[in-house]
């Protein structure tokens, strides 16, 4: 709960206010929407700035991600061919109790 009071209209405002609110909203319907701000941005430096990002990341960092990501492949195959040959386990086990 708030510790402000709300404000009080009183009751004989209460049609003129929203009868300035509906004007008033009206009135900004029909302007429409807000007319698009002239981009004055200059663009001359965006492809330097661009190409610039390419090279944050060393290219020693890049290889090692690359060649962890393709042992991270392998493993996931081991693991996955691991787990088909658990359920082949459990699937005999079963059969010969």
């Amino acid at each position: 709960k708030s510790s402000t009071p709300a404000p009080t209209i009183q009751v004989d405002h209460v049609l003129t206010i929203l009868k300035e609110f509906l004007r008033d909203f009206v009135k900004l319907r029909d302007e429409g929407p807000p007319r698009e701000i002239q981009d004055v941005r200059d663009n001359s430096k965006d492809g330097e700035y661009w190409e610039a990002m390419t090279r944050i990341i060393p290219e020693r960092t890049l290889k090692l991600w690359d060649a962890l990501g393709a042992a991270l492949l392998e493993y996931h195959k081991v693991l996955t061919r691991r787990s088909e040959l658990f359920s082949e386990a459990t699937t005999l086990q079963r059969q010969n109790s």
